[in-house]
């Protein structure tokens, strides 16, 4: 038997041997489809670290991969009724992700849209804090955007004081975090800065030197941003420079889609449902799954502003047996209830099952 590609095995890491999954679902969490539905999916079938992670993937790929994983044996079942892992393919998936890695984090779905400009932001500080320190002016930015390069000099600002002390404040958070990481993958990691007599490293030359499939290059680098940013999360006074970006990021971003965090700031500040319609220009269900997009990303959210007592009661039921139910069962109990109350309930059980 012919062995399995990278990526087949990071199929086989989608697939589980008690929920069958259809082709169409997973692929859209793996290019990151974001609706409503494939968002709530992607929690329902815990592959939250794989939502977007393949984003310009052809259908034709995953088709081809499960094919494969087929006729190997390594799953079963068809696209109708969905696919599942077998005995084979549990064990060949255990024995290469043993010492292989794979995507595991499930904060990814939350800094899906963000993570891009973060780590851009955080690669072009460290140059320009090393330049700085080496009272060097002449060098070429790695952020090439004026608009990136203006949002640099605002922090900068914001930080006064001498530079050098704030320069090396930011050089001992990277050694904390580093620190944590085990050697190799801060070895790879550190191949991505850049500043004074140091040039940054492509990805294959990171794999040349380590050894390793570019694939597995990717993934490591992925998994140790996603990393930092829960460390910066639950841990700000130990990180506040880096803290800083990241929260600066998040306010002028958001973790949800552009319309979804207009529609949320324009609740906040005190307008209702049909007004934000109103004033938005946008149908009642483009705004209920903005509220429902909004729900799936932040722990926090006013969920007692949509439902009323019973059925928040019935919620805190839910979510205190953590347990995970889909819109039969709400109908059961609510027979009246709405789609958008309906999925709600789904949303916030099943987000509270995964965090409390």
């Amino acid at each position: 038997m012919k062995s399995l590609t990278y990526i087949e095995y990071l199929f086989l890491d989608c697939i589980s041997t008690e929920r069958p999954i259809k082709e169409a679902t997973l692929f859209y969490n793996l290019i990151g489809k974001r609706t409503v539905s494939t968002m709530l999916q992607c929690r329902q079938y815990d592959l939250e670290a794989y939502f977007t992670v393949m984003p310009g993937m052809k259908p034709i790929v995953l088709k081809k991969g499960l094919e494969r994983l087929l006729s190997d044996g390594l799953i079963s079942g068809n696209d109708g009724e969905g696919y599942l892992l077998t005995k084979a393919g549990s064990e060949i998936q255990a024995d290469f992700f043993s010492s292989h890695a794979h995507f595991s984090l499930p904060n990814q779905m939350g800094f899906a849209l963000v993570q891009s400009v973060l780590r851009r932001r955080m690669l072009f500080l460290i140059q320009i804090l090393s330049e700085m320190l080496h009272k060097n002016k002449h060098y070429y930015p790695i952020e090439r955007e004026a608009k990136e390069q203006l949002w640099m000099k605002r922090l900068l600002t914001q930080h006064a004081g001498d530079k050098a002390t704030f320069a090396r404040a930011c050089g001992e958070e990277w050694h904390t975090y580093l620190s944590r990481l085990p050697e190799r993958d801060a070895g790879l990691f550190a191949l991505q800065f850049e500043g004074t007599d140091h040039l940054r490293k492509t990805t294959g030359q990171m794999a040349g030197l380590f050894s390793l499939d570019e694939a597995e290059v990717k993934i490591l680098l992925h998994q140790n941003w996603l990393s930092l940013y829960a460390a910066l999360e639950k841990e700000p006074e130990k990180f506040p420079v880096l803290a800083s970006v990241m929260l600066m990021t998040i306010k002028e971003n958001g973790l949800a889609s552009a319309s979804a965090e207009t529609t949320m700031r324009y609740f906040m500040n005190g307008h209702s449902i049909n007004e934000i319609i109103s004033m938005r220009g946008l149908k009642q269900s483009t705004i209920q799954d903005h509220f429902a997009e909004i729900a799936l990303i932040y722990r926090e959210f006013p969920t007692q502003e949509f439902l009323d007592k019973e059925k928040l009661h019935y919620l805190k039921q839910l979510v205190e047996r953590k347990e995970r139910v889909d819109y039969r069962e709400i109908q059961k109990v609510f027979s009246e209830i709405n789609f958008f109350e309906s999925r709600l309930i789904q949303i916030r059980s099943e987000v509270a099952a995964k965090y409390g």
